[in-house]
């Protein structure tokens, strides 16, 4: 059996302007151009590429394409939007009383009225990437996404507890390389490489 590849990139930087967003289509800022080749190189042998229908994921797809023509179409998917803050979505951080005093634990299982938990997005991102896996397998599959996303799939693919990957940032126009052996096995090549 061979290796299906995945290569996470993340979507260019936003300015939420200390709002809470993870559905709500706020747009990408214009990139240094110079900040795109790298990740447009790391995605030169992907076979079949996915990105969040969220407009701040595919401009970065067309901006990086212009560095990398070569690249497959891409199939919008929206389980590959971020996590859904439902009714804290639009206010500030510091208007969300439900987060204070929570350790990333439970930060892990809060759950937004009408939105999901970090919890719910690992076990979408992990349905999704089955589902994905077998329809591509031994092929290296790029999806454009976000941070919250991306922490989701490399916390499968390592088996940690959830919680862990919170605290861990996922930077704009960063990709992250992970490798379904299809036994079962996950390897994690690369983290936030640019």
């Amino acid at each position: 059996m061979g290796v299906t590849r995945w290569l996470w990139v993340r979507h260019g930087p936003t300015d939420p302007g200390g709002l809470v967003v993870g559905r709500t289509d706020i747009p990408v800022l214009p990139p240094d151009p110079a900040r795109l080749a790298g990740p447009a190189a790391l995605l030169r042998e992907a076979e079949v590429v996915f990105c969040s229908p969220l407009s701040r994921c595919r401009v970065t797809l067309d901006l990086l394409r212009d560095h990398c023509p070569s690249l497959p179409a891409a199939s919008l998917h929206d389980d590959l939007m971020e996590q859904h803050f439902g009714a804290w979505e639009g206010l500030s951080h510091a208007a969300v009383d439900a987060w204070n005093g929570l350790d990333l634990s439970a930060m892990a299982d809060l759950r937004p009225p009408e939105g999901e938990s970090f919890r719910d997005v690992v076990a979408r991102i992990g349905a999704l990437v089955t589902r994905l896996g077998e329809a591509h397998r031994d092929q290296t599959i790029a999806v454009v996404a976000h941070e919250g996303v991306i922490r989701a799939a490399t916390a499968l693919a390592l088996d940690l507890p959830l919680h862990r990957w919170l605290s861990i940032a996922i930077n704009p126009l960063s990709v992250t390389a992970l490798s379904d052996h299809g036994d079962g096995g996950w390897g994690v090549d690369y983290v936030n490489r640019v």
